[in-house]
């Protein structure tokens, strides 16, 4: 993938990005003010950390921006791409939290949940149902633990 600027966030990257990502021109065309918006929100709204190379924050930017692209755009007409994609994620559908334990009367089951999850605001927690959301709060969260709206 060739990027024009692989060092700064840019509309015109981010739109191959998400095109190479699968998130094709048959379904949004390139020039869609959905592409826009989402990358206006992830460029406002991703961490920034001193340390954090530039090409690390440049893809944080882009999965923080093609998660917020799934939750937002809408289907032309023509298709039904995005709502299939929500559907899949479940993006949609309202998840407070982990199950920790589960049992009947003959077996049970136990899950460690990592302290990090226990203070994790709900936008994050959405940000969970899709790959990208979750490759955002990768990279977010190996510049500490504590990182605003991931800790």
């Amino acid at each position: 993938m060739a990027w024009t600027n692989p060092t700064t966030p840019n509309l015109a990257d981010f739109t191959t990005f998400c095109q190479n990502q699968g998130i094709v021109a048959s379904y949004t065309t390139s020039s869609s003010d959905y592409f826009q918006w989402a990358f206006d929100w992830a460029q406002n709204d991703a961490m920034t950390c001193p340390q954090m190379p530039a090409q690390l924050y440049v893809l944080a930017v882009y999965n923080l921006g093609a998660d917020r692209l799934i939750r937002i755009a809408q289907d032309d007409g023509q298709g039904t791409f995005y709502q299939t994609q929500r559907q899949q994620f479940g993006v949609l559908q309202f998840k407070p939290g982990v199950v920790m334990a589960g049992g009947d009367e003959s077996t049970s089951q136990t899950l460690v949940v990592p302290d990090w999850y226990r203070a994790i605001p709900l936008g994050a927690q959405e940000q969970l149902k899709t790959p990208w959301g979750r490759e955002y709060l990768a990279y977010a969260q190996m510049y500490g633990p504590y990182v605003v709206g991931v800790s």
